[in-house]
């Protein structure tokens, strides 16, 4: 099934409105608004989330891509035509909404605020309370590194998903009990179910799936055997290059066949794979990352580790339709976990801008037993899907 249509269009940018949108927004107002005072809260909440996901459309545009809005219960998506080719992109795209709602409306309606609008005309105060309320206060929030708010995905960029999870799990936490201390109920709850739906995904993502973020392995401490007395003492040697290095480098300078029985060594070495993502980003830009996945899988032992490795670490480098690919390798050789992998090739074609294929994907991942019900919640790798009439269907069939 598609996805929902448009409910309009502003610059050639689509638009939908989704009915939950209007109904939390009348929850949000109706205790302390009533008559034309909530309608204008109403329309405030509107325009302020609509121009703050324009913000984040009008990036998108600058990087070539054809954006989609939509307003949905928890404020609104926006999404791209393609994946984002630099962490780079993905922080200014991310900054880019939270900042055009502060600095168009919610910093001049601050400084329009006066005490003398309290006592000339209070509806007219009200009203301007909160245009600065809304675009200041839930900009500063959605800036926190919780994910999938904008500051956490700003954070994942910059420091990997798995300490994102961490720091989101505490900040959100630690915002949530302030909140409740201020007696903000919803903002409480609302913080409390990050930091709940942020556990559930780091706990799925420790116990099932392949290290979202390459890291170096742990250096293994040695006991030093005594030296004879007359024995000369050794000079230290020197710091060893990381393994994936050589065959990095032989890509770069265009030998393939050298680079790839460089790097198929390396994972050999080492299944966890290379310490940064420079490797997977110019195995992708060679065109060889099913390649070396094939011969990866080819080996036996730690083949489809590495593989399932490689995957993740295409993922982390934004190179989204390689991991899919690779993926897709990785599943029909059986030996890692087929839920886990249909599940990352789900969020992998979704990044891509594949949603069909990835709700294909990902009604694989529950056929072979996936059913962390947080995770997809979550995710904001699934964000898209989650737009879709058949998301309801395949949420439905996991707890």
């Amino acid at each position: 099934m598609s996805e929902g249509k448009p409910h309009l269009t502003l610059a050639g940018i689509p638009i939908r409105v989704e009915w939950s949108f209007w109904l939390i927004a009348v929850f949000l107002g109706y205790r302390n608004r009533e008559g034309w005072l909530l309608l204008a809260w109403v329309a405030i909440v509107l325009v302020s989330i609509l121009v703050h996901e324009l913000g984040h459309a009008v990036a998108l545009r600058i990087f070539k891509q054809q954006p989609h809005v939509v307003l949905h219960a928890f404020g609104g998506l926006t999404y791209g035509s393609s994946p984002y080719r630099s962490r780079t992109q993905s922080i200014i795209v991310s900054a880019a909404g939270p900042l055009t709602a502060l600095v168009l409306l919610g910093l001049p309606a601050h400084f329009v605020l006066d005490p003398v609008w309290l006592f000339t005309d209070f509806n007219r105060y009200v009203i301007v309370h909160d245009i600065a309320y809304v675009n200041i206060a839930w900009s500063v929030v959605n800036l926190l590194p919780i994910l999938p708010l904008d500051g956490g995905n700003i954070a994942a960029a910059i420091i990997g998903h798995p300490r994102t999870r961490i720091l989101s799990m505490v900040v959100a936490a630690g915002a949530a009990t302030y909140f409740f201390q201020q007696q903000n109920q919803f903002a409480g709850f609302f913080l409390m179910m990050f930091a709940i739906m942020n556990f559930g995904s780091y706990q799925q993502e420790k116990a099932g799936s392949a290290p979202s973020v390459p890291h170096a392995p742990p250096t293994k401490v040695r006991k030093l055997k005594s030296v004879p007395p007359s024995a000369p003492a050794r000079p230290a040697a020197p710091p060893r290059a990381d393994l994936f290095d050589d065959g990095t480098r032989e890509l770069v300078l265009g030998r393939t066949k050298e680079g790839l029985d460089a790097l198929v060594s390396a994972y050999a070495a080492r299944p966890s794979g290379p310490s940064s993502l420079a490797p997977a980003q110019q195995v992708a830009k060679a065109g060889l990352a099913t390649d070396l996945a094939e011969r990866l899988l080819g080996r036996r032992g730690a083949g489809a580790e590495a593989a399932s490795n490689l995957q993740s670490h295409l993922h982390y480098a934004d190179c989204f339709r390689e991991s899919a690919a690779v993926g897709e390798l990785v599943y029909a050789d059986g030996r890692a976990s087929r839920a886990q992998t249909a599940f990352e090739v789900a969020c992998s074609s979704a990044r891509a801008g594949d949603n069909d294929k990835a709700m294909s994907w990902l009604g694989r991942a529950i056929d072979d037993g996936f059913q962390a019900g947080a995770l997809l919640d979550g995710e904001p790798d699934l964000a898209p899907l989650r737009l879709r009439a058949d998301w309801p269907v395949a949420r439905a069939r996991v707890r």
